[in-house]
């Protein structure tokens, strides 16, 4: 019974409306990202690069279509560029899980981050994009239309960060 409320209440934070965006240009608040196996990255060692902080459920079938494509932009763009954190949303995913999503891609699985960084109004997949001078450029609660992630990811990138000073 736990687990149906748990769905319904998920489903009724998808249907709620709710901002896409967060104010544009708004600086990023610094975080840490834990990850699975152990280990931690700091935000400040992400600077110049295009960031993507998903938040996402194994069981949320949007949220492993967005995750392969988020996967795509990363061996597309490499790490240099781009850094991709696939966050588990506070599901208690089960290792074994976790195990299996983290050899199915190139992006690293976490189990956490500091606030300020949620899933906006408790739904997944949530995306935080983060341009490379360290700005929100938006929050997505839902997912990405197919392809559409992609597209900001390489407009981000084509942009240089000098010209826009």
């Amino acid at each position: 019974m736990q687990h149906r409320i748990g769905a319904v209440a998920v489903v009724l934070a998808l249907a709620a409306p709710l901002p896409a965006a967060a104010p544009a240009g708004e600086q990023a608040p610094a975080f840490t990202v834990q990850l699975y196996g152990g280990g931690a990255v700091d935000s400040r060692s992400l600077a110049g690069r295009v960031v993507i902080l998903n938040f996402w459920a194994s069981w949320c079938a949007p949220c492993k279509r967005e995750l392969t494509e988020l996967d795509a932009v990363l061996a597309h763009h490499g790490s240099p560029r781009v850094a991709v954190f696939a966050i588990d949303a506070g599901t208690r995913t089960e290792p074994r899980l976790l195990d299996r999503q983290a050899a199915a891609m190139r992006v690293p699985v976490a189990t956490g981050i500091t606030a300020p960084y949620r899933p906006r109004g408790g739904a997944v997949p949530t995306t935080f994009v983060i341009d490379p001078r360290g700005r929100i450029v938006t929050v997505q609660a839902g997912a990405f239309r197919p392809g559409e992630i992609a597209r900001l990811v390489d407009t981000l990138l084509a942009v240089s960060p000098a010209s826009d000073r």
